[in-house]
């Protein structure tokens, strides 16, 4: 449980952390005199690793806080029981395996063969039994589709990951080559705030990152030989609005073209350099820039040739990367990915709405730009359909239009929502069967589809408060949908 922070730029003082080095690893390095930014950082998680429970706080060997107001158990490992306070890892004591049986008096047994939580309220972590032996033996959607079959992690902080899901681990596996973190992966979640801020104070004015909230699902990968999709570096959305600013203080000014354009070349260096060289070949697609085109007027700079998105949030808030940048930065982006990306990752750029004549022709033209400076690799189409919209023929000729740039075709996000009738699920498994039937004719006729994600696992997912998404594959019991069922016969035919 290594707390990742993969930074050189975090330690501002060197002299002081060299001098700290040589005192405390005298025993194990008796003749070294200067320590360079890797061998800090592995000697750290070295450190972390090596470190023995000695005490009641176990966890306090390892860099973490025994929990204090929780004993709910969200991951076990070699080391112990963890638990979750303020959205950081805490160990649980020994001694919480042989608690009072709490559920008792709300007339509920305690569980005795089991501790994975299905369930947490108020009164604390609940069990269940989802049977999933159909999903994890016999027909695999990743060993029968022509293409990389994927899924997205839903999850908006590591307490509500499926990662932390047995049975939702064991389904991924078996079902899926490919994973996307939904929200986890993106700016909001990797910026340190307040070891930014002390960097700029010291006059290191580049940002810092933090991994703690993608480490699990890259071990998990890693461990289980599944690809991860990078989701995404350049987004207008959940990048926080203290990173484009002066200081990165919420109050203030944006920065100048300079200043931002070293600080997105820093994040894009640093996310590289973290997952390739830690978990090497698992992130092998990247989501370079999210959602840069757009067509609602009032909101694009037409002078590019292909509708720069300026604002967005119905014309309310800035495009913050266009606003401290402008244009430029999607190319700048895809210019940093090129050069800090290994030479086999795929570079992708993503939206939604790829299907309306518009976007497709704006889209169009950027990849031909991107593509002069063979800086893209594949087209992203987020794919959220509705049981009618949009016309099918239309999505098809979408994905041929960019097929014919000589670019990859990934279908990123897909969802198809469920109409409302008495029959909506049988519906959604037709008009699910319908769209896979054109990913498959039309890479038999050539289009290079080399990869197609579903949005989620579970309708109703169990982790979120009051979900009544019903777009996924499996049922809120971890039970398949007929429309997993449709597909299956499509890719089996």
């Amino acid at each position: 449980m290594a707390n990742y922070l993969y930074n050189y730029n975090t330690y501002d003082d060197e002299e002081i952390l060299q001098n700290y080095l040589k005192n405390d690893m005298v025993e194990i390095y008796p003749n070294k005199e200067y320590f360079d930014a890797k061998e800090i950082f592995n000697m750290i998680v070295f450190l972390v690793f090596a470190s023995k429970i000695s005490a009641d706080c176990w966890s306090s060997s390892l860099g973490y806080p025994c929990c204090t107001s929780t004993n709910s158990i969200y991951y076990s490992d070699g080391d112990g029981d963890w638990g979750i306070e303020n959205n950081q890892w805490c160990g649980l004591p020994k001694q919480i395996n042989n608690a009072v049986c709490w559920s008792k008096a709300l007339g509920y047994n305690c569980c005795t063969t089991t501790s994975e939580v299905q369930y947490e309220d108020q009164d604390g972590p609940w069990a269940g039994s989802c049977d999933i032996s159909d999903s994890i033996r016999g027909d695999s959607l990743a060993k029968a589709a022509p293409f990389r079959m994927g899924v997205g992690l839903y999850g908006t902080s590591k307490t509500n990951s499926p990662i932390f899901s047995k049975k939702m681990r064991d389904i991924i596996a078996y079902q899926f080559n490919s994973v996307t973190f939904t929200n986890l992966m993106k700016a909001d979640q990797m910026l340190d705030k307040a070891a930014s801020q002390a960097n700029a104070k010291n006059g290191n004015d580049m940002p810092v990152l933090k991994f703690d909230s993608i480490v699990d699902g890259l071990e998990y990968c890693k461990a289980n030989n599944i690809k991860m999709r990078g989701h995404t570096l350049v987004w207008h959305v959940q990048a926080p609005e203290w990173f484009f600013r002066t200081g990165f203080n919420d109050n203030g000014d944006y920065v100048d073209k300079n200043k931002m354009e070293k600080r997105m070349e820093s994040y894009i260096k640093q996310m590289f350099e973290f997952v390739q060289y830690y978990y090497p070949g698992v992130v092998d697609v990247w989501d370079v820039v999210n959602e840069a085109v757009e067509i609602s007027e009032g909101s694009f700079d037409a002078s590019t040739g292909w509708n720069t998105r300026t604002k967005y949030d119905n014309n309310n808030k800035a495009n913050p990367w266009y606003a401290t940048m402008g244009p430029d930065y999607v190319f700048k982006a895809f210019r940093f990915a090129r050069k800090y990306a290994n030479k086999d990752v795929k570079l992708v750029y993503n939206d939604f709405n790829t299907f309306m004549s518009q976007k497709t022709n704006a889209i169009c033209n950027l990849v031909k730009k991107l593509k002069a400076e063979n800086l893209i690799d594949g087209v992203g189409l987020q794919s959220y359909l509705g049981p009618s919209w949009p016309n099918r023929n239309d999505y098809k000729n979408a994905i041929q239009k960019f097929s014919a740039l000589g670019v990859e075709i990934q279908i990123t996000e897909l969802t198809i929502s469920v109409e409302d009738s008495n029959n909506k699920f049988t519906s959604q498994a037709t008009h699910y069967s319908d769209v896979f039937k054109i990913y498959k004719d039309l890479k038999k006729s050539g289009v290079n589809i080399t990869s197609v994600t579903v949005f989620g696992l579970q309708d109703h997912y169990l982790f979120y408060d009051n979900d009544k998404t019903e777009t996924r594959l499996w049922d809120r019991n971890l039970k398949k949908k007929q429309a997993y069922n449709s597909i299956m016969s499509v890719l089996k035919a």
